[in-house]
């Protein structure tokens, strides 16, 4: 479907007191044709004002565009606009004959494609951040292994994580006076514990509650990221508990004010951003947050799903049946048990009343957190990120969350991960340097018997 509209840019120029000879006269073309002269006349452009014009037209031309046309749009962003090979082998010369700072600087400038300027400037049209990023999302949907839309993607998300750095973020805190646009954003990206509604909302948001975003400027109303907690006495275990759990009749008295934060979720919002990190940033801000605003929370933990774990031990099962949990061979009740969790034949009440899987799983559980890698680091993406971020495994927590999801993704266990504002520093930079994993008493007795390599063990508790 052609969108384009010569009136509506003809109009919009005459109203900047331009013109813009090059499309007058000119009888209707395709999608393609609009998008080469679009792209290339704003190329052209010196002043200000008709360069946004142009980038706001070609935003709204690739809106209209059909699947097939955005593929062709990115398709020309590859092959027409690329760099100038014979530019960059002559600055590479340059640089050789004569490496210095300045010829270093023009072998950068000739090796940026000139679709990069192009993207900078659609950037600058009104509603053009958030444009370019459905233009990611939608590049992200249609990439699969194409290389040519790698490349665009790669762009993308090198200009993105320079737009969307931790200087240019504000953190707010999202109250039931936040205005109502934000509110419904909460509704609508909360994916680790759905929103039932509005009265559930508004209960996630009372005072011994906490929700906290990441905002930009060029996106005021749209959470980039937002985690929410639960100001309790002690570190929760079930994750149906907390959600339920009655607000304090008449607020908090101050002999019975809550010592912990606890975080149950936290959400990235927008998939035109992924790849660009804000969560660690995001949980270690509040919690600096909290130490000035809240003294009594003495301490800050997760309750985490362990979304890998079933997934893991479908196909690690056959090898570990035969060698046992770590622990010692796995008797014959546990192994049958493991088994019939496995085919699907176990509901949550089953599984909550099996004590041959209550002693086997969490022991499995440990193993897969602490022992599985990918690349050298915890297989569990959640693992990943919270221990990347300097946290502790401190506890894995039976029959934590006995939803369908709960059941599918770990059979009903949860993590807690604590954040030790003393540690994490020293925690972060082991992960980092050192593929260390930092855990507690707690977890290392779960896990088999000689001290595992690369592996640190916390102090414990």
């Amino acid at each position: 479907m052609n969108t384009f509209s010569f009136s509506a840019l003809l109009q919009k120029f005459q109203n900047l007191g331009l013109s813009l000879d090059l499309f007058k006269d000119k009888p209707r073309p395709n999608f393609d044709e609009v998008t080469h002269d679009l792209c290339s006349t704003l190329l052209q452009l010196r002043g200000e004002a008709s360069s946004v014009a142009i980038a706001e037209e070609i935003i709204r031309h690739y809106r209209g565009g059909t699947l097939a046309e955005k593929q062709g749009f990115f398709r020309y962003l590859h092959d027409t606009l690329g760099a100038d090979a014979g530019r960059v082998d002559q600055a590479i010369r340059n640089w050789q004959g004569t490496p210095s700072g300045q010829n270093l600087q023009a072998l950068g400038a000739a090796c940026e494609p000139p679709r990069i300027e192009l993207l900078r400037t659609l950037n600058t049209a009104p509603g053009g951040t958030m444009a370019l990023i459905d233009m990611r999302d939608d590049l992200l949907k249609m990439a699969g292994d194409d290389p040519v839309f790698a490349v665009i993607d790669e762009d993308l998300l090198h200009l993105f994580r320079a737009w969307f750095n931790r200087g240019f973020l504000e953190l707010r805190r999202i109250d039931w006076q936040t205005p109502a646009l934000i509110l419904e954003k909460l509704i609508e990206y909360e994916s680790v514990h759905e929103i039932q509604g509005w009265d559930d909302l508004r209960r996630r948001l009372e005072s011994d509650r906490g929700c906290f975003g990441f905002f930009h400027p060029a996106i005021p109303d749209v959470p980039l990221i937002f985690v929410e907690a639960a100001l309790t006495n002690g570190i929760s275990d079930n994750v149906r508990a907390l959600l339920q759990q009655e607000p304090p009749r008449n607020g908090h008295t101050p002999d019975k004010l809550p010592n912990t934060a606890v975080f149950y979720s936290i959400n990235n919002c927008l998939q035109g951003l992924r790849g660009v990190s804000f969560g660690n940033f995001l949980i270690k801000h509040v919690i600096e947050h909290l130490a000035v605003e809240a003294p009594h929370i003495t301490q800050y933990v997760t309750l985490s799903p362990i979304p890998g774990f079933m997934r893991w031990l479908k196909k690690e099962w056959p090898q570990l049946s035969q060698n046992g949990d770590g622990k010692g061979v796995l008797a014959p009740d546990a192994k049958e048990a493991v088994d019939a969790l496995l085919r699907g034949e176990l509901n949550a009440d089953m599984i909550a009343a099996s004590q041959p899987l209550q002693t086997t799983l969490p022991a499995l559980c440990a193993r897969y957190l602490v022992l599985a890698k990918s690349r050298d680091k915890p297989a569990d993406p959640v693992a990943r990120f919270h221990l990347g971020n300097g946290a502790r495994l401190e506890r894995i927590n039976w029959m934590a969350d006995a939803s369908p999801n709960g059941i599918a993704q770990s059979a009903g266990l949860m993590v807690n991960y604590v954040y030790d504002r003393k540690t994490m520093a020293r925690n972060h930079e082991a992960y980092e340097q050192q593929n260390e994993v930092a855990y507690s008493l707690a977890v290392r007795k779960l896990l088999p018997g000689p001290a595992v390599p690369m592996i640190k063990l916390a102090p414990a508790r």
